[in-house]
């Protein structure tokens, strides 16, 4: 079987704090994308106001969740402590639209039709 796009939600523990290792999370992002696994990463948040973290949200290629978990354990905030592994929740996506926003690191080429 193929990889195919799976939306990803994988929730912070309670009470982390994960702002000291979010700059070494963000320099792993990049190396996914370019690699064809990441398609978009981001955090997700308890407030509105986006002053809480809940936990982080993915769109990536795999071919099963296990792979996704596999993924997931060589991150950083899995590697901290941050992320509850057991809250993982994968649904096969079947993307419509997608527009570009780009961190640095991420090769815009990959976008551009």
């Amino acid at each position: 079987m193929s990889s195919i796009e799976w939306v990803v939600l994988v929730f912070d523990k309670p009470n982390v704090d994960r702002s000291k290792i979010r700059p070494v999370h963000l320099q792993k992002i990049p190396p996914t994308v370019n690699g064809g696994i990441v398609k978009a990463a981001g955090a997700f948040f308890h407030d509105i106001e986006k002053t809480k973290f809940a936990g982080s949200t993915y769109h990536l290629m795999a071919k099963n969740k296990e792979e996704i978990i596999e993924f997931l354990k060589k991150d950083p905030y899995y590697e901290a402590g941050i992320w509850d592994i057991d809250s993982v929740v994968a649904y096969p996506a079947g993307i419509a639209v997608r527009t570009p926003k780009t961190i640095p690191g991420i090769d815009e080429e990959l976008f551009k039709l």
